[in-house]
C-alpha cells in the first residue's frame, strides 16, 4: 500500500491499468470471435457433408444395397475431425453405418426431423433422405467430434496470450515514461512546499518552468506565499485575540452555568436547581421507602426593611439569613433561594411528618437573635410552610404549591411561626380564585356598595363626617368580608378599578349630603397601594372634585405607613401634589407599622388614626394606654388631628375625650350605614343619648 502513496506510482498504475483493461477486453473479444468462427465453419462443413451424403444415399436405400452404401459413404466422407455416419431407415433401424473415431452409433440415436445439435463433446447433424417424389426413405446421421475445435482454440489463445504479455510490458514501459513527464514538475513543487513548510520562509518562490497547468499551479502557489507573508502578522494578532476571547468565553460559560443553577447573591441553589433537587429527593424517597420534607420560608416584613433602609441593607440581610440557615442544616439537606426573600429547605431521609417539627422549631429559635447588618441591629422573623412527600404531593410542582400554601397560612395566623399543609388550604386557594372571577362582574352587577361609619368630634359632640367602607353582597355567596376580597382584588389588579369606583361613589354621596344641607361633612376614603402609585391619581382626584362640584377639604384620603416608607421621596412628591388640590390626608392604622417622627415630620399630613388594637384595652392595659397617650402627644406636637377607631365602650370614649383625642368612630356610635340611613342618623344624632344608652347596657 505504501507504493500507492506517491503520484508517480498512481500515474503508472493508472496508465498501465487502462492499457491492460483495453488489451484484455480486446483479447476477450477476439477470442470469442475466433471461437464462434471455427464453430460456424465446422457446422457449415458438417451440414454440407451430410446433405451430399443424403443425396448419394437415395439409390442405395431404394435398392436395399446396405453394404454398397457403407463402402461408398466411407469413401465420400471427407471431414478431418473424428466422426461417425449412420443411415436410418424410415422405421428407425440402422441401414448402414461407418465409424471414424466417434464411436458406434446405435438405434437410440435416431431422429427423423432435420436438426443440428451441439453438446459438450459432439456436433450432431440429422439430414432426411428423400426420393425423387420427396418422400422420406430414412435419415442420415452425422456425429462429429469437437476436439479439433478445442485444439485450434487453445493454439489461438496461447498465441494471443504471448502477444498480450508483450503488449502489457510495452504499456508499462510507456506508463513509466509518461509519469516521469507528468509527475516530475509536481514532485518539484511538492519538495518546494515541504521546504517552505519546514522553514516557514514565505519569501521563497518556486520556479515557473512551463505555461501549462503545472506552471499555472506554480504561479498560483507563489501568489499564495505572498499573501501568506502579508497576512502572517494579521493572523498572529487575530490568533492572540481569539485566544483571549476563548478564555473570556470559557469564563463566561462557567459563570452562566453557575448562574443557571445558583443564586448570585447568596451562592445557594436557585429555583431551577431546587426543582431538580426535589425531584432527586422524591426518587431517593421511593428507593429507600422514606419521606422528603419541603420547607418554604419567607422573611416577615422584609419589604419594609428593604424600602426603609435600602436595597443594600436588604441584600446583606438575605446573605446573613442564608448563612444562618446553612448552619442549621444537616449535610444531606439542601437550602435554596427561590428569589426575593423566599428560601426552600429540602429534608431527605425522614421517617414521618413529626421528624420535621424539631428542625422547624430550631429555625424559628435561631431567628429570635437579631442580625447585625451594615451597622444595624435588625430583628427579622420568618414564616415557614411545611409539606411532606408523599402525603402532601406526588410531584415537584405539587409539593412546591403545597409548601407555598402552608407558608401563606403561617403568614395569616400571625407570622414568626410555621404551618403544615392541609387539604383545606387548597380549598382556600380555589375559593380565592372563585372570588377573583366573581369580583370582575361585581360592579357591573351592583353587588358592591358603600357604607359610611360616622366620625364624631369629642370637643363639640357633632358628626364631622364618615369613613367610606366597601362592602360586597353576592346573590349566591352572601356577604363577603373585605378581608377576603380586598387581597384578591390587589392580587388580580382589580383594586384600581374598584378604588376609582369607591372615590366616585364617595364624591356622589358628598354631593347629595351638601344638597340636603349637610355642607360641612367630610368623607374619608382608603387608598390602596396600587392607587397611590398611579401616575394619574392627582388628575383623577381633580376631575372628580370638578365633576361633583364639592370642596376639596371635604374629601380625606387615608393611607397606611407602609405605603409611605416604600419610596419616601416619591411619597412626599405625591402627597404635596394632593395637598395642592386642598384634600386632607390621614395615616390609617397608625402604630402598627414603622411609626417614627423622622418620617412624620417630612410628610404633609393632617391627621393620625390610632389603630383599634390599641383602643381595645386603653385604660385597662398599661402598654396600650401608654402607646395611645404617646401617639396623641406626638400628634399634638406635630399639630396633627387624632382619630381613634374601634371605640365600643363609654370608658374608651371617656379616656379618649379626657386626653384630647379629636374624633372617634366605632360601634359605640354606629356601625357602617347605607347612604339613606346615614342621613337619618345625622338628623337624629345625640352623643349624650348614645353614651347614656351604652352605659345602661
Amino acid at each position: 500500500m505504501a507504493y500507492l502513496v506517491s503520484i508517480r506510482s498512481k500515474l503508472v498504475l493508472l496508465i498501465a491499468g487502462v492499457s491492460m483493461v483495453t488489451i484484455m477486453v480486446g483479447f476477450f473479444v477476439v477470442t470469442l470471435s475466433f471461437a464462434n468462427t471455427i464453430e460456424d465453419s465446422l457446422e457449415n462443413d458438417s451440414v454440407s457433408q451430410a446433405r451430399r451424403l443424403a443425396v448419394d444415399s437415395v439409390a442405395y436405400m431404394s435398392l436395399g444395397m446396405a453394404g454398397q452404401a457403407r463402402e461408398d459413404l466411407l469413401g465420400k466422407t471427407v471431414l478431418s475431425a473424428p466422426h461417425s455416419v449412420a443411415l436410418f431407415n424410415d422405421g428407425g433401424g440402422i441401414f448402414a453405418r461407418i465409424e471414424r473415431g466417434a464411436g458406434e452409433i446405435s438405434e437410440a440415436g435416431f431422429l427423423q426431423e432435420p436438426a443440428v445439435i451441439w453438446d459438450e463433446e459432439w456436433l450432431h447433424v440429422y439430414q432426411p433422405v428423400l426420393d425423387s417424389l420427396d418422400e422420406q426413405l430414412g435419415t442420415l446421421y452425422l456425429k462429429v467430434s469437437k476436439s479439433e475445435l478445442a485444439e485450434k482454440l487453445e493454439a489461438f489463445v496461447l498465441t494471443l496470450a504471448v502477444l498480450l504479455l508483450a503488449m502489457v510490458a510495452l504499456a508499462f514501459i510507456l506508463a513509466q515514461a509518461m509519469q516521469r513527464y507528468i509527475s516530475a514538475p509536481i514532485l518539484r513543487l511538492a519538495n518546494f512546499t515541504r521546504r517552505v513548510t519546514s522553514s516557514h520562509d514565505y519569501d521563497l518562490r518556486v520556479p515557473v518552468e512551463s505555461q501549462d497547468e503545472i506552471g499555472l499551479l506554480s504561479g498560483t502557489f507563489n501568489d499564495m506565499l505572498e499573501t501568506i507573508s502579508e497576512q502572517q502578522q494579521i493572523r498572529d494578532a487575530a490568533e492572540k485575540a481569539l485566544r483571549d476571547k476563548e478564555v473570556r468565553l470559557e469564563r463566561a460559560v462557567a459563570e452562566l452555568q453557575y448562574l443557571a443553577n445558583y443564586d448570585s447573591l447568596t451562592g445557594l441553589p436557585n429555583r431551577a436547581l431546587c426543582m431538580d433537587r426535589i425531584a432527586y429527593a422524591i426518587k431517593h424517597a421511593n428507593r429507600t421507602n422514606t419521606c422528603t420534607g419541603v420547607l418554604y420560608l419567607d422573611l416577615d416584613h422584609f419589604k419594609d426593611i428593604n424600602d426603609s433602609l435600602g436595597h443594600a441593607v436588604g441584600d446583606e440581610l438575605l446573605k446573613a439569613t442564608a448563612r444562618r440557615l446553612s448552619e442549621m442544616l444537616r449535610e444531606e439537606d439542601t437550602l435554596a433561594r427561590l428569589g426575593g426573600d423566599e428560601f426552600v429547605i429540602i429534608m431527605t431521609d425522614i421517617d414521618s411528618t413529626e421528624n420535621v417539627i424539631p428542625a422547624v422549631s430550631k429555625i424559628l429559635d435561631h431567628f429570635d437573635r437579631q442580625f447585625q447588618v451594615s451597622g444595624y441591629s435588625l430583628q427579622s422573623t420568618v414564616s415557614v410552610g411545611v409539606c411532606v412527600y408523599p402525603d402532601d404531593g406526588q410531584t415537584v410542582e405539587a409539593l412546591m404549591k403545597a409548601a407555598d400554601t402552608a407558608m401563606y397560612k403561617a403568614k395569616e395566623v400571625g407570622r414568626n411561626t410555621y404551618a403544615f399543609y392541609e387539604s383545606k388550604m387548597n380549598k382556600l386557594a380555589v375559593w380565592r380564585q372563585q372570588l377573583g372571577s366573581e369580583l370582575q362582574q361585581a360592579i357591573a352587577r351592583d353587588q358592591l356598595f358603600l357604607v359610611f361609619q360616622p366620625k364624631i368630634g369629642l370637643a363639640d359632640g357633632r358628626v364631622h363626617g364618615a369613613e367610606a367602607l366597601l362592602r360586597w353582597r353576592h346573590p349566591g355567596l352572601g356577604g363577603i368580608s373585605p378581608a377576603d376580597f380586598i387581597p384578591v382584588a390587589e392580587h388580580t389588579g382589580q383594586i384600581r378599578r374598584i378604588g376609582r369606583w369607591v372615590l366616585e361613589e364617595s364624591c356622589a354621596a358628598l354631593k347629595r349630603w351638601r344638597d340636603l344641607g349637610f355642607g360641612d361633612l367630610t368623607v374619608a376614603v382608603n387608598l390602596s397601594a396600587a392607587q397611590f402609585r398611579q401616575a394619574d391619581l392627582v388628575e383623577t382626584l381633580a376631575d372628580l372634585l370638578k365633576d361633583y362640584d364639592i370642596p376639596p377639604q371635604s374629601l380625606e384620603l387615608e393611607i397606611t405607613e407602609s405605603m409611605l416608607v416604600r419610596d419616601v421621596e416619591q411619597a412626599i412628591r405625591m402627597l404635596r401634589r394632593i395637598k395642592l388640590l386642598g384634600l386632607r390626608v390621614s395615616i390609617d392604622d397608625f402604630g402598627t407599622g414603622y411609626s417614627s417622627l423622622s418620617y412624620l415630620r417630612k410628610f404633609p399630613l393632617d391627621s393620625l388614626k390610632i389603630d383599634r388594637s390599641f383602643v381595645d384595652e386603653v385604660g385597662s392595659n398599661s402598654d396600650d394606654t401608654a402607646i395611645t397617650l404617646a401617639i396623641i402627644s406626638m400628634a399634638k406636637s406635630l399639630r396633627l388631628k387624632v382619630i381613634a377607631e374601634g371605640v365600643e365602650t363609654p370608658d374608651q370614649w371617656a379616656f379618649l375625650s379626657e386626653h384630647q383625642c379629636d374624633e372617634i368612630q366605632g360601634f359605640l356610635v354606629s356601625q357602617g350605614l347605607r347612604d339613606d340611613d346615614f342621613v337619618a342618623f345625622m338628623r337624629d344624632f345625640s352623643l349624650e343619648q348614645i353614651i347614656a344608652e351604652a352605659g345602661q347596657r
